[in-house]
């Protein structure tokens, strides 16, 4: 009786680890995207990245566009990399449904912009569309 007391209370302190109870908000997806590309912290990226995300890297004049695979994979290949950056944030566009934000990433010797639209999709919110640019 007492080994079945016991496996009944690790199956339910098992199962209320396993719950999370934060509510995710417009800024998880972002933060999560940018922890990846300036730290090199890939935990997450995958969901909160959309499916048919459009990613557009534009240098000098040309426009490479990714999909989620090959964002993920890019991303994946800079796994604890820390980049040697300072990084400021802002919100263009805040509403119900999207979110726009512009990151700068300032390096020694050059700018990345990324302006990364996130959208509501089901219950949460995740990365749509990212422009970025270099100067």
């Amino acid at each position: 009786m007492m080994m079945g007391l016991a496996l009944l209370l690790v199956c339910n302190i098992t199962n209320a680890a396993g719950v999370n109870h934060k509510k995710a908000d417009k800024s998880d997806a972002v933060d999560t995207y940018m922890n990846a590309v300036v730290h090199g912290k890939i935990a997450g990226v995958e969901d909160a990245i959309a499916d048919g995300v459009q990613f557009n890297m534009i240098r000098g004049g040309r426009v490479n566009t990714l999909n989620k695979e090959e964002l993920i994979g890019s991303l994946k290949s800079g796994e604890n990399v820390e980049q040697d950056c300072k990084c400021a944030k802002s919100v263009i566009q805040d509403s119900d449904d999207v979110k726009v934000t512009k990151v700068v990433m300032t390096y020694p010797d050059f700018t990345r912009t990324d302006v990364i639209t996130t959208q509501k999709v089901g219950n949460g919110w995740k990365i749509t569309k990212v422009d970025s640019s270099f100067k």
